[in-house]
């Protein structure tokens, strides 16, 4: 149906969109996606030049569905000028050119339609099309033991870089993954106390040099310990700020939840939180209300007001009454390991559960 190289250009197309090539039209990545899981459900190749008014016109059907209060009229005209006048041999060059530069930096590819490519992602209203990693792979049974422990790159020095350090050990001594973004401040320190368990998300193709420059020993290590380094962009593609925020949904996309250590009320972690709450993750916060030093501190502001019905984020990111119901207030790390112990158990069961079925089914 896609070639590898196909695929790969879908994940160039979303660079590019994400990039703002196509903001003016108001074209976005949902369509996008859109366009790709509808033809691989009628078993067509957009690329096609016989197939692709088919797809483009289901694909809007889908869209309208999918989004009833977005209009399409703009974005389907765009994305029809985009295909009806497809470079492909352009693109197909340029494919080609990140599979080299993949090969060249010893970075490996899954594509959405590969069978090792992560079932959480897959629940995403717009998946990686491509996941580009160096290192070990969890597979899907280790990652429902996985969590992103994130927070400030400004935490304050007597309890922001410790707790999460903590919490890394903790996560690691109990065969959890840490999944977090490599930023320095809270994702640094949770990362530091995971390894051997711990993977970064990155916004940034992972043949430009690593952003912050800060933690590129940190993210050599992670690689040697068993860990990963991942993006969904092509490994050529440079970081910008948008990109940062869109990884963040991949941070609580892979896991199953996360934990905030500290946060501003205007800090980029609340995109994350916001991404998490709206994909169904567990959402943890460390609950600093009771802590006297720490109440006043602009660090902590977000924590507080995340668990506070009564207040509202300052900052462009808009969480609902509804939504903040749902977020778990910590605070004692030995209640968070209670927690973990509780859904250990859980999971032992559902092994077991599966374990016997195949089991009769074999006999």
């Amino acid at each position: 149906m896609y070639t590898k190289e196909e695929m790969i250009i879908f994940s160039i197309l979303y660079s590019e969109v994400i990039l703002g090539k196509f903001v003016r039209q108001k074209y976005d990545s949902e369509l996008l996606y859109l366009l790709l899981k509808t033809s691989i459900a009628e078993n067509m190749n957009v690329f096609n030049d016989m197939e692709k008014t088919s797809v483009l016109e289901k694909a809007g059907r889908e869209y309208i569905k999918t989004y009833p209060k977005k209009d399409l009229g703009k974005r389907m005209e765009i994305i029809e000028n985009l295909f009806s006048n497809f470079d492909y041999d352009g693109y197909m060059k340029k494919a080609k050119k990140e599979l080299s530069l993949a090969e060249e930096n010893n970075i490996n590819i899954v594509t959405l339609l590969d069978k090792n490519y992560p079932k959480n992602l897959k629940e995403l209203s717009v998946p990686p099309f491509v996941l580009y990693y160096k290192g070990y792979l969890p597979q899907d049974r280790e990652l429902e033991r996985s969590l992103a422990i994130i927070g400030t790159r400004t935490p304050d020095k007597k309890y922001g870089n410790r707790i999460a350090k903590n919490l890394g050990e903790i996560l690691l001594n109990r065969g959890w993954w840490n999944i977090s973004g490599l930023a320095t401040g809270c994702d640094e320190y949770g990362h530091i106390g995971s390894l051997g368990a711990t993977g970064a998300i990155l916004g940034q193709g992972l043949a430009t040099d690593l952003f912050p420059e800060k933690n590129r020993d940190l993210a050599k290590k992670i690689i040697e310990n068993n860990g990963f380094l991942m993006s969904e962009l092509p490994p050529s593609t440079k970081s910008i700020n948008i990109y940062f925020v869109l990884r963040n949904r991949l941070q609580s996309g892979l896991t199953k939840g996360i934990f905030v250590v500290e946060t501003s009320d205007n800090s980029g972690t609340l995109h994350t939180v916001k991404y998490s709450l709206e994909q169904g993750r567990e959402t943890y916060v460390l609950d600093v209300r009771e802590v006297a030093d720490l109440r006043g501190e602009e660090v902590v502001r977000g924590n507080i007001k995340l668990l506070d019905e009564r207040e509202k984020i300052a900052g462009n990111v808009t969480i609902s009454k509804k939504l903040k119901e749902k977020i778990i207030g910590i605070k004692k790390l030995r209640d968070f390991e209670n927690i973990l112990m509780s859904k250990e158990k859980s999971l032992d069961i559902n092994i077991l559960v599966e374990s016997n079925k195949v089991q009769e089914k074999l006999w």
